[in-house]
């Protein structure tokens, strides 16, 4: 599995950004030396990289899970309004398709 390095990961973010390195040490209130650490290592720890996402407003834990494999677990919850709100749609098609072939059986063209 090639995974990023977390540092790697936040100066990417950066520099698409434009976020300037100063800038992101007052958001978080991380000292500008110890940001720029952060930036250049391959780990950080749980709760810097919880202050900088914070800072930020961007999710980094979220862009290293994408990155584990799908066969692992996890006890997050799983939003299925996306899932739900498809499964209705296709409901509505299914009716909306038994309309219109009633419709056309009545005005008597064969669909």
């Amino acid at each position: 599995m090639a995974t990023t390095q977390t540092g790697e990961l936040l100066s990417a973010y950066c520099k698409r950004k434009r976020i300037y390195k100063s800038a992101l040490a007052r958001k978080t209130g991380i000292g500008y030396q110890s940001l720029l650490k952060h930036l250049k290592s391959k780990t950080l720890r749980l709760d810097t990289l919880i202050r900088i996402s914070e800072g930020l407003g961007h999710n980094f834990l979220m862009d290293i899970a994408v990155q584990l494999p799908k066969s692992y677990t996890t006890d997050a919850p799983i939003d299925l309004s996306e899932a739900n709100e498809i499964e209705t749609l296709k409901e509505k098609v299914k009716l909306l398709e038994a309309e219109k072939q009633l419709l056309l059986q009545v005005i008597g063209v064969k669909g």
